[in-house]
């Protein structure tokens, strides 16, 4: 149970990081401030999904001991191909499913350097692969640190809570905007 109750933190985390990424993005393009998610609250669930899966796919890489900068150099750029091809992956699936299942298009890189059926481009999956090593290295040792500091009557409240809201989130989502 403290394994899904640390994922739902940790998907939470990554999912309002995605929401701040992308608002600010579109804000300094000179969009305003817009909600860029299908969901009413401040979060993205694909940066949480895509968060999680690259902390539990590549957790054994990030907590390996690192004696010689040569460690760390050849973990780093690790960690960066596979953040880039995770996703690279799980960016085409959420577009798909979205496109799919609710005849939604949040993004279309149709037009960008390399793109496949407009779902993924190589910028896109640069971008995220800089910010998820960047996380992944710096971001998620402090929430390592605060899940495992933290007491577990605490932990469980908050990790309820906050699927909670995303669930309700969802629901009412749903019900408004797509039945």
């Amino acid at each position: 149970m403290k394994k899904v109750r640390n994922y739902v933190i940790i998907f939470f985390v990554y999912a309002v990081i995605g929401w701040l990424y992308e608002v600010l993005l579109f804000y300094f393009r000179g969009d305003g401030l817009i909600n860029r998610g299908f969901l009413y609250g401040p979060y993205l669930p694909v940066y949480g999904f895509g968060g999680l899966l690259l902390v539990v796919l590549l957790n054994k890489i990030l907590i390996k001991k690192k004696n010689k900068i040569w460690d760390w150099i050849k973990d780093i750029l690790l960690i960066f191909l596979l953040v880039f091809l995770i996703s690279t992956v799980v960016e085409y699936v959420a577009h798909y499913i979205l496109d799919t299942f609710f005849d939604i298009k949040l993004w279309d890189y149709s037009k960008q350097f390399l793109n496949i059926n407009g779902r993924v481009c190589f910028g896109a999956s640069r971008n995220f692969a800089i910010g998820g090593t960047f996380f992944l290295f710096v971001l998620q040792p402090f929430i390592n640190k605060f899940l495992s500091n933290t007491k577990d009557n605490k932990l469980n409240a908050i990790s309820l809570v906050l699927f909670l809201i995303v669930l309700i989130d969802l629901v009412i989502t749903l019900f408004t905007k797509y039945i």
